[in-house]
């Protein structure tokens, strides 16, 4: 191919978050050959992507903060498009809100301006309620991770579904990296309840945490593994130094050994508020983990063993859902992944970029 074909994925920050993830997953993953790829994103920038970024040839450009410099941050972007001039922008995020990047990239002369929907809600309701009716009519190609999380975005407007993808081998269950795991933690004897995700009000920690207290009164020898980082991560430290089952609750913080984490639980809880498309949900199951599920995810993305629970009940509910999982042993971990491997395979990033490769070709093309 004389002429690379040119695409700048646009997202409002780049820090250790599951859109950054699918982001990097994708830019690693479509032919370098043929595409030349741009990140723009505001501060923060987690030096991982950095690195990630420099080593696999992604352009990157920083922007100032968008919550902190609002005004800066887009500027900057009308600035690094109307200068680079993009084949195609595809904008990343969760609300209206990206009518605001959608129209500087029209005003920059970007004439294909793809948005692509990773939520199924938003913090600002009001402002995305305002911004909707206008931000539906300024994008040229509309994209979700999953049905839920496109009919809350684009209601009646045609969508076309692109799965999160991932590689999906680097989840297979590890007996080695769960005896290794529990030992350094001291939980080698344990009930293990896992959670990996984002710590802030979507992801619902604090729930989790009170529902897990209610195992700790009847289970002496159970533990709750938190995983991970995030704006509300003094809040629940705060919460969990207080609880009288503090030391019955590890605060992991951030990993790149997320598949040792998972082997080394019994049964992965997500009582999320909300959710697009869980990848931590998807790589759970992978490694044949029982999951406890908030019926405000979707549906899409259960193999047809996941226990639904509103969080509207009282944790109670949770609990005894804990309390009753049946705890899989090794082999019949490594058995469930062999008997879902048609469902696995659908997101496997070899999969969607094929897809997305098609979506791109098609556009540049008419």
């Amino acid at each position: 191919m004389d002429k690379k074909i040119k695409i700048a994925m646009v997202t409002n920050h780049f820090g250790i978050t599951g859109i950054s993830t699918v982001i990097l997953n994708y830019c690693k993953e479509l032919d370098y050959h043929k595409y030349d790829l741009t990140v723009i994103a505001g501060r923060p920038i987690a030096e991982e992507n950095r690195k990630e970024c420099a080593e696999n040839g992604i352009h990157l450009i920083e922007l100032p903060s968008r919550h902190q410099e609002s005004a800066k941050h887009y500027i900057g972007l009308w600035k690094a498009l109307k200068e680079n001039h993009y084949d195609i922008v595809h904008v990343h995020g969760s609300s209206s809100m990206m009518a605001i990047e959608l129209t500087i990239a029209k005003f920059a002369g970007e004439k294909i301006r793809i948005v692509h929907s990773h939520n199924s809600m938003c913090p600002n309701m009001k402002v995305h309620r305002i911004l909707n009716p206008y931000f539906r009519k300024i994008y040229t190609k509309a994209l979700a991770c999953g049905k839920l999380a496109g009919d809350w975005l684009f209601g009646e407007n045609k969508f076309e579904v692109l799965p999160n993808g991932f590689h999906t081998e680097r989840f297979a269950f590890n007996e080695e990296e769960r005896n290794r795991v529990r030992k350094e933690l001291g939980i080698e004897d344990n009930l293990v309840v896992g959670h990996i995700g984002r710590f802030n009000g979507q992801k619902n920690q604090e729930y989790l945490i009170e529902a897990f207290e209610r195992v700790a009164k009847v289970r002496s020898d159970a533990v709750l593994l938190l995983v991970g980082t995030g704006p509300d991560f003094d809040k629940i430290k705060k919460i969990v130094d207080n609880s009288l089952y503090r030391n019955q609750i590890i605060l992991y913080g951030v990993t790149k050994e997320t598949r040792a984490m998972y082997s080394a639980m019994d049964v992965f809880v997500l009582p999320s508020r909300y959710e697009g498309l869980p990848v931590v949900l998807l790589e759970a199951q992978i490694t044949g983990l029982p999951c406890i599920v908030s019926d405000w995810v979707t549906k899409e993305v259960d193999f047809g063993e996941i226990q639904w629970l509103s969080i509207e009940e009282n944790a109670e509910s949770w609990a005894e859902a804990i309390l009753r999982t049946v705890i899989r042993s090794n082999a019949q971990r490594k058995d469930y992944r062999r008997e879902h491997t048609a469902q696995i395979e659908c997101y496997d990033i070899s999969q969607t970029v094929k897809q997305l490769d098609v979506i791109y070709e098609r556009l540049v093309q008419r």
